[in-house]
This record gives structure tokens, sequence and C-alpha cells, in this order.
């Protein structure tokens, strides 16, 4: 475990790889075997009870159950789609700012927001290897980078899970995250991206994301971030200005001046990651696993076909 005291178990400051055994796989998978997280356009007969559908004029005969119809008089066509490998690129911005609060600024030793990142990527990631996908994860380490300059192809599910461990014994700290050397960033296009960080960086997550057919951002932000009942009336939390009132705790509060803002804030990236058509979700360190994983399986269940 981190170093943070998790007083609620079930929130994303304990989410481990392993959680996906708890994603609804029945509900988007043909099988139990996983060949891939996509399907196939072109379908093929099938003995499968889930895979049955009404006859429609035009179908080829050859589909027909008609053993079916010999007991009911009703005409059941069997067919199901193919599963096919999908080409996942999951990019993570752990730049300075992705690195709070710190131990300074809370007295609930909260985990960060960098913290939070590395467990969606880790998760993510396992997720779709057991899918039987292909993998990359990037990210960047330094405000200057705008495109992630360090790549990762995980090839086995035990890769990741032996990443976090070591992050999870040492505390998840960037010196135990995964150690390579930089690469060049590739223009090609892939099945789909997600991107992990708090948009207040220089990277350049819509052009990441746009190499996806399918895209996701998880807006990964401190729950200190999305509330105000930590804030102090009589401090100042600009760092330019300590006496300025407009920035004082008690103005912050007022009428969820505060909030508001955030509000306007994460709905303006939502809007944008809308009209290229991904997917969008504000996460943070007591976000619920359980609606977490909700948001991850109804995007699976939306895959694009091939």
């Amino acid at each position: 475990m981190s170093d943070h005291d998790l007083s609620e178990v079930s929130t994303l400051a304990s989410l481990q790889p392993m959680n996906t055994r708890e994603l609804h796989y029945r509900d988007y998978k043909n099988r139990l075997r996983l060949q891939g997280s996509q399907f196939m356009s072109l379908k093929r007969p099938s003995r499968l009870i889930e895979s049955s559908r009404d006859y429609i004029p035009g179908d080829p005969v050859a589909l027909i159950d008609w053993r079916v119809y010999a007991r009911s008089d009703r005409l059941i066509v069997r067919e199901v789609r193919d599963e096919s490998a999908s080409h996942v690129r999951i990019g993570i911005d752990l730049s300075s700012t992705m690195w709070w609060p710190t131990a300074d600024v809370t007295r609930d030793r909260l985990p960060t927001k960098a913290e939070i990142a590395m467990r969606i990527a880790l998760h993510l990631s396992y997720a779709h290897l057991r899918m039987g996908d292909q993998v990359e994860v990037f990210w960047l380490t330094e405000d200057s980078d705008k495109l992630p300059p360090f790549r990762f192809r995980p090839r086995r599910p035990a890769m990741i899970q032996s990443q976090f461990s070591q992050l999870e014994a040492g505390g998840f700290h960037l010196s135990q995250w995964f150690q390579v050397e930089r690469s060049s960033y590739p223009d090609t296009t892939v099945d789909v991206t997600f991107w992990i960080g708090d948009g207040l960086g220089n990277a350049d997550s819509a052009g990441f994301l746009r190499q996806g057919a399918r895209s996701f951002f998880w807006h990964t932000l401190s729950s200190m971030e999305l509330s105000t009942s930590w804030l102090d009336d009589q401090n100042s939390y600009f760092d330019r200005a300590f006496a300025t009132k407009e920035y004082r705790g008690s103005v912050l509060k007022q009428q969820d001046q505060y909030l508001g803002q955030v509000r306007g804030w994460c709905d303006s990236f939502a809007q944008l990651q809308h009209a290229q058509g991904g997917a969008y979700e504000t996460v943070s360190d007591s976000t619920a696993i359980g609606a977490y994983q909700t948001a991850l399986t109804a995007f699976f269940k939306a895959n694009r076909r091939l």
C-alpha cells in the first residue's frame, strides 16, 4: 500500500490492476476467452443462444436454426461478430502539477494526482492486455514537454502487476515508474487512446487523443481541488498576492465562487472531447471504483466495429 491512510478502500486511491476482474466482460464480449476488445463488421454462424435474433427476409438461409423452427415455428438466426485486437495508446501527464497535494498541504496524507494517474494507467493497461489488445504507454515528466517523450510496451499482464507492486512498495514516486529511454513520438493512428492528466500542464492532450479512432480523457484532479471545505477563511490562496482579498478562503467559498469556476473549466474540456466524438470523465482520489468501472465498461461496450 502507499504511505497514505486509505479511509475508504473503494475509491481510486486503492485502485489496483487486478480490479479488472470486476469489469463486466460478458456485457460486451462474445466469449470468456478474450481475443481483443473490438468486433469485426462481418458475422459468422454461431450456436450461442445469446447470438440469436429473429429472421429478417434476405438473411442467408444457412444461418437459420432449423431445430428451433421445428419446435416453435419461429425462424431464428444465430450469428456472431468475431473479436479483433485493438491497438491502445495510453498517455499520462507526470509533470510538476500532477505531484500535488504535497505532504505539507494536507493533514490527511491524500495521494497525489500522479499516483491516481499511475493507478488508472496500470489498470487500463492490465484490462486491455487481458482482452488480447496491444498496449503502448506514453508519459511526460517535464513541464516543457508538449508531447509524451517516453514509451513502454508491456507484453503481458504480469509485467503490469510487477510494476504496480514496485510502485506500491516505494510510495508511488517517479523513481519507481517505468525506467526507459526517451523515444520518438509516433505519428501513426491507433484504435483507442486514453489521456490521464489534470489539464494544467503544457501537454498537447487534444492532439494525443486525436490519434485514436476512439478516445477517453480521464481528467484527474485531487479531491482538494474539487472541494472548498479545507479552505481557511483568512488565508489567501493566490501565490503572488497574499493579501489580496479576492482570493481569501471566505470569498472563494462564498456562493460557490471557486467551485463554479472549476465546474465551468471541466465542462470546457468535456465539450471539446465530446465534439471530437470522445468520452470524458472527471476523477479524483475520492471517486468510487464502482463509478470508474461503470464509465469504463460503457466505453468498452460502445467499441467501434472494424
